[in-house]
């Protein structure tokens, strides 16, 4: 006879034996020989167990879940309080540096080393002398249009580059690099682009957070803002 020529002859079904046991919580606790005879299979071996027993072992496991989601929190905490911290050591840095050349030098070194890129450029829209870690764009440069949807939205984008963007913004330097972070740079207008790449595909990936990139990007951008000259050209947004 299988499971439900039973039900049928005893005329209840397991949702009403449910139902039934949710709208009486107390019916073991006053019925507790019922339990002792009660055995359901063990999640972990498979074998029996009491009915006791199984809800101790839930309990362990929602313990469990708990610690490990309370772990979770600290170490993103712990993740954030470091990174604050390095925001932090980059402004009091950009504070002090007195010349383009001491700007783009500060974001190379602080970046490659408290941040842990493997690559840092800065693209810059306008005109200049092109020193390391420094490029500049021309403004009716139409290699600009790949950049065009960043400008617009500014905000951070993370993840694997298509791979004429990453020759665009890395040049022969960035045919290592696995995964890139592209951080729009403007200060009432677009200013340029900072691009952190890095050889471990895994560092920076779509859906990662970005509200401490974006913070970083406003740093950089008023630290150059004030050596640069606004550009002779607004920068077509086109699609």
């Amino acid at each position: 006879m299988n499971t439900a020529d039973e039900q049928h002859e005893q005329g209840i079904s397991a949702a009403q034996v449910a139902a039934w046991l949710r709208q009486h919580p107390n019916f073991f606790r006053e019925h507790e020989e019922v339990l002792d005879g009660l055995s359901i299979p063990h999640p972990h071996t498979g074998g029996a167990v009491s009915l006791l027993e199984r809800l101790v072992q839930r309990q362990r496991d929602q313990y469990r879940e708990l610690q490990d989601r309370q772990s979770e929190m600290l170490k993103a905490a712990r993740d954030s309080e470091h990174v604050i911290a390095r925001l932090h050591h980059l402004a009091l840095e950009l504070m002090t540096c007195d010349s383009l050349d001491d700007v783009v030098g500060t974001c190379n070194n602080m970046l490659r080393g408290d941040f842990k890129a493997d690559n840092v450029v800065l693209r810059l829209i306008g005109h200049g002398r092109a020193r390391d870690g420094l490029h500049f764009i021309d403004p009716d440069d139409k290699s600009l249009k790949q950049l065009s949807t960043l400008f617009r939205k500014r905000q951070p984008v993370c993840g694997r580059l298509r791979p004429r963007q990453q020759m665009f913004l890395f040049g022969e330097e960035g045919a290592s690099i696995k995964s890139a972070v592209l951080i729009p740079l403007y200060e009432a207008r677009e200013i340029g682009v900072l691009a952190l790449g890095s050889e471990n595909e895994a560092r920076f990936y779509p859906g990662m957070g970005t509200l401490f990139i974006g913070q970083l990007g406003g740093l950089v951008a008023r630290a150059l803002a004030r050596y640069l000259e606004p550009p002779l050209h607004t920068v077509e947004m086109g699609s």
